[in-house]
């Protein structure tokens, strides 16, 4: 029998990326998933791939950002799945931006999203814990972007680190109630969100990130899929509290040389941009819908 078997897992931004691997890892050790997404069609689509391992699943739509649509997504996990004993707080977005001209609904949205969001995730998700008395697992999804600040970057730096501070507060809060609450800081993870950041498969982008890593790759989703599945399992009984780097080493890489920054790398790294900006206007509607 699996150890995670007869459990249930509510986890957000499930549609792609780290929440998909998560929610596969998850089943095959034995879960059914709540698979929560602002992008019903990538919830559902996770979904089916849960049930392909026998488990069940249900695709929900919400946003983390409103209460109302969290609290809701929560209430059918326990009504449709019977129980929530994990919950993997993931959904999280990321605007690059100069102090100087960035608008404010760019660092709203982060801060919406981001923050407010995995605190509401993780609110929703532990009030049914401790309602079931039957203890659970929380893990929220930081960022390396915690610690290291590039530019541009430092609102979303600054949404991450604010997590990796509030698991430890939430830790003390919700331990005498068998709830373990931990954040894994992720480096450079090849997802619809980061893959400008990664860059393409035997690209210049990809080349130099490798070479800087001291694993010689960047990321999976299957990578920290692998630490959350440790994290629910009883060898981590006694973790909570916790942030956990998962980067490769990237965090004590050199910078990137002149070399590295060539004109292909900045052809592909203009290239990627516009995706992402496509990407933003696609998603930017559910966004708002709160």
């Amino acid at each position: 029998m699996s150890y995670l078997s007869g459990k249930v897992a509510f986890i957000t931004g499930a549609g792609s990326g780290i929440g998909r691997g998560t929610a596969e890892r998850l089943a095959r050790e034995g879960a059914d998933v709540c698979v929560v997404d602002i992008d019903l069609p990538g919830a559902e689509e996770t979904a089916s791939l849960v049930r392909e391992f026998g488990r069940r699943a249900i695709a929900v739509k919400a946003n983390v950002a409103s209460k109302p649509q969290i609290q809701a997504a929560a209430d059918r996990c326990v009504q449709e799945l019977g129980r929530l004993d994990i919950c993997v707080a993931n959904a999280g977005i990321g605007r690059m931006g100069s102090i100087l001209d960035m608008e404010l609904k760019d660092w709203q949205d982060q801060v919406d999203i981001n923050l407010t969001g995995v605190f509401l995730t993780v609110q929703a998700a532990a009030q049914r814990m401790v309602r079931l008395g039957q203890g659970g697992r929380i893990i929220c999804i930081s960022s390396l972007a915690a610690l290291n600040v590039a530019p541009g970057m430092w609102g979303y730096s600054a949404t991450k680190a604010g997590v990796a501070i509030m698991v430890r507060g939430w830790a003390q809060e919700l331990g005498r109630f068998g709830i373990t609450v931990n954040a894994i800081g992720p480096g450079v993870i090849d997802t619809p969100l980061a893959h400008g950041l990664a860059g393409d498969e035997g690209g210049p982008i990809r080349r130099a990130l490798e070479q800087r890593t001291p694993v010689g790759r960047v990321g999976r989703p299957a990578d920290i899929a692998g630490l959350i599945a440790f994290l629910c399992s009883p060898d981590a009984d006694f973790m909570t509290g916790s942030y956990l780097l998962m980067d490769g080493g990237l965090r004590d890489a050199p910078p990137l040389s002149g070399i590295e920054q060539n004109e292909e790398v900045m052809q592909e790294r203009m290239r990627h941009m516009a995706a992402a900006m496509e990407r933003r206007a696609r998603q930017q509607p559910l966004i708002d819908e709160r």
